[in-house]
């Protein structure tokens, strides 16, 4: 129930802020079923990222917990066992039988353990391989440098020189990673996605988005952690402009001319954006033979005046609340500012009954164990 609601939650969010593809890297389905109805129902075209870390169909008897932290870190951290395959073949079945019409707008990817980074190169060597023999359509995962002081560790030059990043695939974040890896990525075509607004809350560092797309690389915004950062991609993008002129301004010792034009953030939510994640010939632009995915948004007539520059009007003076119409691969699932076809009383309903499962089963966590094993780990 939680994960049908929260998923279904991030794709009507998403559509009614005007964003109609979704990499969704959050989940960790426990049947496939579960994740693909989700993505249906909301009639986002969308890649369903599913996860190689330990997961488990919650438990419909009494709850039983982890004795020590050792043991939760084990569970959170175990690497992906055979399970993990069939439950992926399961899905790509699933999804297969629910595109009667061939559109696939429904695709499978899979998404790296958020260790991956950090573990000896005998150990994701394997891990990379065996994500690469299940063929997804994407592959993506959190990805970054150790960093301590002026002592820098990347495994990110030496496994794509290995060839075990050669499918499409999107890294997040990567906020560590210096100039040299960059470089890495560009020419690999591996695409970067950038939550200015969590990144920026977590503290984690620069934004690379523009200085990958300055190397010839790829990139996009994304929102990340949506219980923290609304789900606005224009807000990312201006989150993204503000800290640039800042950094800009450090450096320069002074106001700094423009950096980055608001043509280029939007860039980054549209055409760049897409061929980040290998969608370029599909989605990005308005283009005869790309499917019609549309935002129309209408701005307010008193708060976005003067509108002398239409790009500048939407990135600075918009956001959720204007988007007017939006249409998903030609089906229209937004019109006059209401979503199409959701019973919103029951939606809530449903959230209400979701959460408060929630809140009982958080509760009766041992919040001692929980802590000491997220201590452990980072």
């Amino acid at each position: 129930m939680a994960t049908i609601c929260g998923d279904l939650l991030g794709g009507l969010e998403s559509i009614s802020a005007g964003i109609t593809t979704v990499v969704d890297r959050s989940r960790l389905q426990t049947s496939a079923d579960i994740s693909a109805a989700c993505c249906v129902a909301c009639g986002t075209a969308a890649w369903a990222a599913t996860s190689p870390t330990r997961c488990r169909t919650p438990p419909t008897g009494p709850v039983t917990h982890p004795a020590d932290p050792e043991a939760l870190n084990d569970l959170l951290t175990r690497a992906p066992d055979p399970e993990h395959d069939e439950r992926f073949h399961g899905m790509r079945k699933t999804l297969t039988d629910l595109d009667r019409t061939g559109s696939h707008r429904l695709r499978l990817g899979v998404a790296l353990p958020e260790t991956a980074p950090y573990l000896p190169l005998d150990l994701v060597r394997p891990l990379l391989e065996r994500v690469r023999s299940l063929e997804p359509a994407l592959v993506t995962g959190h990805w970054n440098a150790l960093v301590h002081g002026d002592h820098y560790v990347s495994t990110l030059g030496q496994l794509v020189e290995e060839g075990l990043f050669d499918g499409t695939t999107v890294l997040s974040h990567c906020n560590q990673l210096n100039d040299g890896d960059l470089d890495v990525m560009a020419r690999a075509h591996i695409g970067l996605v950038t939550t200015p607004g969590t990144e920026g809350g977590m503290g984690l560092g620069p934004f690379l988005a523009s200085r990958l797309v300055a190397r010839g690389g790829a990139a996009a915004l994304g929102v990340d952690t949506t219980c923290y950062a609304q789900v606005d991609i224009l807000g990312e993008a201006r989150t993204l402009l503000d800290a640039e002129r800042r950094d800009a301004a450090v450096t320069a010792g002074g106001i700094p001319q423009e950096v980055q034009p608001a043509r280029a953030a939007l860039e980054l939510a549209t055409g760049v954006g897409a061929r980040a994640v290998g969608l370029q010939d599909e989605v990005g632009s308005l283009t005869p033979g790309k499917r019609a995915n549309v935002t129309v948004v209408l701005p307010d007539a008193v708060r976005a005046r003067p509108a002398t520059d239409a790009v500048a009007t939407l990135v600075h003076y918009t956001g959720p609340g204007d988007v007017e119409t939006v249409l998903v691969d030609g089906e229209i699932r937004k019109r006059a500012g209401q979503l199409v076809g959701i019973d919103i009383a029951d939606l809530a309903r449903r959230c209400a009954q979701s959460l408060d499962a929630i809140r009982r089963r958080y509760a009766a966590l041992p919040a001692d164990v929980v802590e000491g094993a997220w201590r452990g780990m980072f």
